[in-house]
């Protein structure tokens, strides 16, 4: 077993091995994602919860090769536009900023549960997502036409196949595997056996 293998050992057992299928690559093939494969990921982020049933998610994308697929991966850093611009889908995970109280404060966990969602429902598709906030925003609200007290971009992402390490410069490809977890122990406790100092 190797050791990214051994840091992805579940602590318990899991009743889908998807979450453990899951991780964000960068290397792409540019093999087409299907239009019936967009519309289940999508689908899929439809029927996420939602504080009131606001909903307060949005996703642009881009297919390629499209104009605005390209002027979608313009909008990301150089650093991750290098690799995800490979990705034959790409886009901008967008909440909803005209809300109140504590519907404001539960919008952008709103939209990383329906972004979970997506990005699960993408992986039992034999797909994969990499969510990147590397992004720059004025070009990116630019782009999407956004007025910030409407909405506010919350992250980007590449949407496709896995593609081969070799493909990446040698620095990413080196970190191209899936990642390790912290142990369930560091971070779920019993509400009376909360560590001392945990929340300072």
């Amino acid at each position: 077993m190797s050791d990214s293998d051994a840091a992805r050992t579940p602590d318990a057992a899991l009743m889908n091995p998807v979450f453990l299928d899951r991780w964000s690559p960068r290397s792409f093939s540019d093999e087409p994602v299907t239009d019936d494969e967009i519309a289940a990921v999508f689908e899929a982020a439809r029927w996420s919860p939602s504080c009131f049933n606001e909903q307060p998610w949005y996703y642009l994308y881009g297919v390629a090769p499209s104009a605005e697929h390209e002027a979608l991966a313009g909008v990301l850093m150089e650093r991750n536009r290098l690799w995800a611009q490979q990705a034959p889908v790409v886009g901008l995970v967008i909440a909803r900023t005209s809300l109140d109280g504590f519907l404001a404060r539960s919008r952008d966990f709103d939209a990383g549960l329906a972004s979970m969602a997506l990005v699960m429902q993408a992986t039992m598709l034999g797909l994969s997502v990499h969510m990147m906030v590397g992004i720059e925003l004025e070009a990116a609200h630019e782009l999407a036409g956004i007025d910030p007290e409407v909405a506010k971009i919350v992250c980007g992402f590449a949407l496709g196949r896995r593609g081969e390490r070799s493909a990446l410069p040698p620095d990413l490809a080196e970190r191209e595997q899936p990642s390790g977890r912290k142990p369930v122990a560091e971070f779920a406790f019993r509400a009376t056996q909360v560590p001392k100092g945990l929340f300072g």
